[in-house]
């Protein structure tokens, strides 16, 4: 028997079962769509709904909702707004309401996109099918559960066998693929050449849904994401959408959106550009040049060009399809490379066994004296900052090597094995596993010197990644991010999985939007959204912290940067 569930409490189980059914998950406030977005790879889709005002793309990444009036996407919903990522077998636009109604490998699901809100029917069982009475919609929904159909009354408390069905010139169902070829016979025959992308990969049709009333075809693929057909024109188009993979790596801002770094998660590697407004979605696939695991886990933005660090050394690539290696048969210390920052003629890249530079005009210059790891680097004029397993080092240009000045040794935090580092106009900030440390003019009781505040670790979990905005920092760790003020020594938590779909991985600012890259895709907040306090429980002041004194980073006495530790 089905029992449509009150709303309130449908609510409370898809969020419970979402979260393996032991907890609920947990955010620091109710985001509006527009707030917070998050992007993952939408790219293999389980089915299409469509009516004259709305087209719903359904993936197992979550539920793309795109505009045909005005040809625009639209915030997509994904896990951390509910939904369950099951298989879909049909999805039909309810007439009444333009609601979404899909028959899953579990039950009913009703994603009603006015309030953002899923309500779930799972006693049904496994439900294949779905249907509408033309002349009755408001009455309710036809459900097939294996061989038998089912009715459930709109606003009822009890689903009944359907005892008769709709005739069939009344009956609204989805479009299958099978009906879709046979009324627009181009779309089979000009197959090979619309399921065929740049680098001769091929692929297929899963699922079709037709606007009612005209020749607009809206097709799902099996890794091309969603296609829009014109049967006026027999014209295709790709409307892309989402990441290369299911998660995102390194970030970088460039006018006009950001640069995302994909692989080793799920789907495709290499760099996905998406547009600050979600409507231009550019690929750019490193294949054989990206390596077997194919991880970006920097994006580095410099001289028109994008530097991305992989598994295989440094990708440059103006955006186009030429993607071009710089590797340890080019010059680099090591293949891996975990960090690069800008400088001016050419980024500095940190490799599994040291330091080099990278010029604008090709030539790599290795920085002697470390073979160890770089797992992050800072770079200011000609201050370079280097972060190690071991802490943090200096770079002296004339000398061709990686010191560590006395202030900086006297700091037991920045001996510590170093996750990631910033500037913040003229304040560094350093991350460690831990907590952060900064300094800057001002900070420290003779100004200039380091400022250690209290471990976050155990809100944050282990840090990841860190990026430096005006005022502040953003960090990013395991289990959320936090923003910090220099001018009021407090953070600001978001949690993972309730803000958050996955571990932080990297981040990036512009004007308008927080971007966070994680393993469960790309969020994009709206910074003012952020900027406010979410609540008491997720402020806490950064008590317990210290401060050092000054030191010249230039002239202070120094050491060697100790020798790389065992990881």
């Amino acid at each position: 028997m089905i029992r449509p569930l009150p709303r309130s409490t449908s609510v409370v189980l898809l969020v419970l079962a979402l979260a393996g059914g032991l907890e609920a998950q947990r955010g620091s406030r109710l985001w509006r769509p527009e707030e917070r977005v998050v992007l993952t790879d939408f790219g293999v889709v389980d089915a299409v709904a469509a009516d004259e005002t709305i087209v719903y793309v359904v993936t197992r990444g979550g539920i793309g909702v795109y505009d045909p009036r005005f040809r625009r996407w639209l915030p997509p919903v994904t896990r951390v707004d509910g939904f369950d990522p099951q298989r879909t077998w049909a999805a039909l636009v309810d007439p009444t309401d333009r609601s979404l109604w899909l028959a899953t490998e579990l039950g009913l699901i009703n994603y009603t996109p006015q309030l953002h809100r899923f309500e779930s029917v799972w006693d049904v069982g496994r439900a294949t099918q779905l249907m509408f009475d033309r002349a009755d919609a408001f009455a309710g929904i036809y459900v097939r559960v294996g061989s038998d159909w089912r009715f459930l009354p709109r606003g009822g408390t009890i689903a009944q066998p359907a005892r008769s069905l709709p005739p069939a010139d009344r009956q609204v169902r989805p479009s299958t693929v099978e009906e879709v070829l046979r009324r627009f016979p181009y779309l089979s025959t000009m197959r090979a050449g619309i399921l065929t992308d740049q680098r001769m990969r091929t692929y297929a049709y899963t699922a079709a849904a037709t606007v009612p009333g005209t020749d607009e075809v809206f097709i799902g693929t099996d890794g091309l994401g969603l296609l829009r057909f014109d049967a006026a024109t027999s014209e295709s188009e790709s409307l892309r959408f989402g990441l290369l993979g299911s998660g995102a790596g390194g970030l970088a801002v460039v006018p006009g959106g950001v640069w995302v770094g994909s692989g080793g998660l799920g789907g495709r590697s290499g760099l996905t550009f998406v547009g600050s407004d979600l409507q231009r979605f550019e690929f750019v696939e490193g294949a054989g040049n990206l390596g077997p695991a194919g991880i970006v886990r920097t994006v580095c933005y410099h001289a028109g060009k994008l530097w991305a660090a992989s598994e295989t050394g440094v990708l440059l690539t103006d955006g186009g399809r030429e993607v071009r290696r710089v590797a340890r048969n080019a010059g680099l210390p090591g293949d891996r490379v975990y960090s690069l920052a800008a400088a001016e003629g050419g980024v500095w890249a940190g490799t599994d066994r040291g330091l080099a530079f990278i010029t604008d005009a090709g030539p790599v210059d290795r920085v002697g004296g470390y073979a160890g790891t770089v797992v992050a680097l800072a770079a200011r004029g000609d201050t370079v900052w280097v972060g190690t397993q071991s802490g943090i080092g200096l770079l002296v240009p004339s000398e061709d090597r990686i010191v560590v000045p006395t202030g900086v040794a006297q700091v037991a935090e920045l001996g510590q094995p170093i996750v990631a580092l910033a500037f913040s106009d003229d304040t560094l900030v350093v991350a460690t596993r831990d907590g952060v440390v900064w300094r800057g003019a001002g900070s420290g009781e003779r100004g200039g010197g380091w400022t250690v505040e209290r471990p976050i670790s155990g809100r944050l979990g282990t840090l990841t990644a860190l990026v430096g905005d005006a005022g502040g920092i953003w960090v990013g760790g395991e289990r959320g991010i936090a923003s910090y003020r220099f001018s009021t020594r407090q953070f600001i938590f978001f949690d993972t999985p309730g803000d958050l779909p996955g571990v932080v991985r990297d981040l990036a600012v512009d004007e308008q939007y927080l971007w966070v890259a994680t393993d469960g895709g790309l969020v994009r907040f709206e910074r003012g959204a952020v900027s406010s306090e979410p609540g008491a429980e997720s402020r806490e002041r950064g008590a317990g912290s210290r401060e050092l004194g000054a030191e010249s980073p230039v002239t202070a006495p120094c050491s060697p940067l100790p020798a790389p530790r065992c990881r």
